[in-house]
């Protein structure tokens, strides 16, 4: 059972390690441009956006929030998670999971800090509501199987005319775990979230 587990998060000796020092500096780069993005918008932009805010946290305070269809919530989870694992099974992988990563950081922070421009630290503790607690779950997951993705990728780019393939049994033992932890975060956000923040939007608007 210990080996299994060392299996799915790797040893730090080995090919996991710089793979991940990959994935989660591309994701820290979407992260930074993302939240300097929202601080620098425009003054038209910024009323935009605090305008939509507004309009969000108004129809969340009065309990009309309407949870998105399963379809759509499934789409909004399961595309980065999704992508992340098809990558890693070209060599195309190389290159495109750390855009993917970059790309995954930036929506995140973007959002983040639009709450925090409109609404200071309390537009933080909405975001955290809203996106922090099915984060929890669904970030770690996308890196996991980002950082997997793109070791994989890279072994197939190196390959050398070599049939051997580079998936084994812990390979889909983690996109597994990954699913469930998915799964967890879809969950809270359909269930859990619209409760929040309908709460903390009475605080916002308050």
């Amino acid at each position: 059972m210990a080996r299994t587990v060392t299996g799915i998060w790797w040893s730090p000796t080995t090919e996991g390690t710089p793979a991940l020092v990959v994935t989660a500096a591309f994701f820290t780069f979407g992260g930074l441009a993302g939240s300097f993005l929202a601080f620098r918008m425009t003054d038209a932009g910024l009323d935009a956006m605090a305008a939509y805010l507004e309009r969000f946290l108004t129809v969340a305070q009065a309990a009309e929030l309407q949870v998105p269809a399963l379809p759509e919530i499934l789409w909004r989870d399961l595309r980065w998670p999704l992508a992340a694992i098809l990558l890693g099974f070209s060599a195309l992988g190389l290159f495109g999971i750390p855009v993917l990563s970059a790309m995954r950081g930036f929506f995140l922070s973007f959002s983040i800090a639009s709450f925090a421009v409109s609404y200071g630290y309390d537009g933080l503790a909405a975001a955290f509501f809203l996106l922090g607690i099915p984060g929890i779950f669904s970030i770690p997951a996308f890196l996991l199987l980002a950082t997997q993705s793109f070791s994989t990728a890279c072994a197939l780019a190196g390959r050398s005319g070599r049939r051997e393939l580079p998936f084994c049994r812990e390979h889909f033992l983690r996109c597994g775990v990954c699913a469930a932890a998915v799964g967890i975060s879809l969950l809270l956000e359909r269930y859990l979230v619209p409760a929040l923040i309908a709460g903390a939007a009475g605080a916002l608007l308050g």
